[in-house]
Parts: structure tokens; sequence; C-alpha cells
């Protein structure tokens, strides 16, 4: 299983990378230096304010779950673990979950399955405010969906090819179904589906069980306004997006955000692809779009290698200066 995990890793990063040079590769030094030199860096530091301002909430939702199932950690353990969760998620895609949950069961003494099974609802929440989002930008944007689809679209010049068209589209669904089906993999599919809706159901009603359900609700769409809102402020930081729309981060923001749904560190190259070409579809021309992606990207991944180290460096500190207290309350207590 693990070999399995590492190949697929493996693979996805490549492709990543064979993204991010796609993109990239007309891309020259002495662009990405003038790009530097024309951002405004406090647009970016409000960026960095916003996103330590959700890792906060983020902070505060978990402990919600925790103190569901009986235990009341601290919440600055549980702020700084999930800033090494960011930090292990750019070298180990998803590895960040297990990182965090390990950090709290060392200082906590929270068991380490218990946190994993908050972690799972955590992660089912996120899922289903993605959908309803997704679902919320598709309605508000459905003009700009309309022409994406009109681009795509094959226009054949007669009636006979859309037929034939129609016909090899039929065959091949049929000849895959076949195969699916005689090799098994349209039940796996099915079961997948299955398991995924009934994840979904039970993640609803453990989420309407908890106690402050309201508040982790709302602090769950707060964590996504403040990740739209970390990447819209850097679009004052650079000239070309600074008159862009509202709408357009939005739609960026939620387009961009299928990136880290597959395991690739960071969303490496498949993130620069995709927001790159979302701006393209607002007006902006290709090579600034592809710097604002390569800015906003670089400088958040920045603050999750920076801040994660700190993480790492303040939680044994932290915790030990607060052990020695108790110890040195205990041995005064006993005198």
């Amino acid at each position: 299983m693990n070999n399995k995990k590492l190949i697929t890793g493996t693979i996805f990063f490549i492709i990543g990378v064979g993204l991010f040079w796609y993109v990239y590769q007309d891309i020259n030094i002495q662009s990405i230096t003038g790009a530097l030199k024309e951002l405004k860096y406090s647009w970016i530091l409000l960026s960095v304010i916003l996103g330590l301002l959700s890792t906060l909430v983020r902070a505060l939702r978990w402990k919600i779950l925790i103190e569901s199932i009986g235990y009341k950690p601290k919440t600055i353990n549980l702020f700084l673990s999930v800033q090494i969760l960011y930090f292990i998620n750019l070298v180990i895609p998803r590895g960040g979950e297990l990182a965090r949950c390990g950090m709290i069961t060392k200082y906590e003494k929270i068991p380490f399955a218990k946190l994993l099974g908050t972690v799972f609802i955590e992660r089912l929440t996120d899922l289903i405010a993605f959908i309803i989002i997704f679902i919320g930008v598709f309605f508000l944007q459905i003009s700009l969906i309309k022409e994406i689809f009109s681009i795509l679209k094959i226009s054949p010049s007669s009636f006979q090819s859309k037929i034939l068209i129609f016909g090899l589209v039929v065959i091949l669904f049929m000849l895959f179904y076949w195969i699916f089906k005689k090799i098994g993999l349209l039940n796996k599919f099915q079961n997948k589906i299955n398991k995924i809706k009934e994840e979904i159901l039970d993640g609803i009603k453990s989420i309407m069980m908890i106690e402050k359900r309201w508040t982790y609700i709302f602090l769950t769409f707060l964590i996504f306004l403040l990740w739209l809102l970390m990447l819209y402020v850097v679009f004052f930081a650079y000239p070309p997006t600074f008159n862009m729309p509202l709408s357009a981060a939005v739609f960026t923001y939620t387009i961009g955000t299928f990136a880290f749904l597959l395991p690739i560190q960071a969303g490496i190259g498949v993130w620069h692809f995709l927001v790159s070409e979302c701006l393209y579809l607002f007006g902006l021309n290709k090579e600034a779009g592809k710097m604002f992606a390569l800015v906003a990207h670089t400088f958040t991944n920045l603050v999750y290698l920076i801040f994660g180290t700190i993480g790492f460096i303040i939680m044994p500190l932290i915790n030990n200066n607060s052990r020695d207290r108790l110890d040195k309350s205990r041995n005064n207590n006993k005198h």
C-alpha cells in the first residue's frame, strides 16, 4: 500500500512539475524580477495576515470538534499544529493531517485515533462547503461558463458529421462500459461513489450532533472567505490585476482549489495553470496571468514554510515551559 501511494505521489508530482515547466517555459528571469519590483508589498503583508487569521479560525473550529469528544486542548497548540500541517503538506501531500494529530497527541495527550476522527469530519465538512460554494459560483458565473463551452465546442459543418461524431461517442461509451464491467472496475467505481455518499451523509449527521454546530458551520465558511480574501488582496499588489473585479477572484479561487484535491505538493503546476487560464478568461493577458499565479503561490507557500518552521520550534518550548511550571507548582505544594 505504501509503495502504491509512493508511486502515485511520484507520478502526480512529475505531472505537476511538467505542467509548471509548460506554463513557464517562455518566462525569463528578467520578467520575474520585474514583476517583483512592481509589487506593492503592503498588500502581500495583508494577505499574510489573512492567512494567519484563517489558520487561527481553523484551529478554533478544530477545537470545537475535540471538545465535543471530551478534551480541552490549548488554542495555541492547535494553531501551531495547523501551521505544521501546511508545512508538511508542501513535502508530503496529505501528510500534514497525520503530523498535526501527532503533535497534539504528544503535547495534549489526546488519543491519536480520536484526533483522526475529528480530522475526517473536518475534511468532509470542507468538501461539503466547497461543493456548495462551487454550485453557487457556477450559477453566478453561468454566462462565463456558457462562453467557455462555446469556445470548447466542436462545430461540424454538416448534419452528417454531427451524426458521425455522436455515433462514435456512443460506440466509445459502450466499449468503455463493457471493458469496465468485464474487469470489475464499474462495480468498484459504483461502490466508491456509494461510499463517498455514505461518508458525506455521516459527516452531516456528525456535524449536526455537535453542541456548537452553528458556530462550527459559521467558522467553516469564514475559513473559505479568508482563503478567498488572501488571493483577492494579491490582485491589488500586482499592477496588471489591480482593477480586476471580485468576481474574477471568486471564480479563479474556486477553480484553482481543484488543484489541491490532487495529491501534488502545494498543487504545483496545476494551480498555476488553472489560475492563469481563469484570469485569461477575464481579459488578463497570458504572461501577466502566469506572473500573478507565480507571485500568489510563491508568497503563500513561503508563509507556510516560515510559520511551519516556527511552529516546530515554538511548540516544544511552550509545552516544556508549561510542564516545568506545573512540576514546580506540585513541588511547592508538597513543601
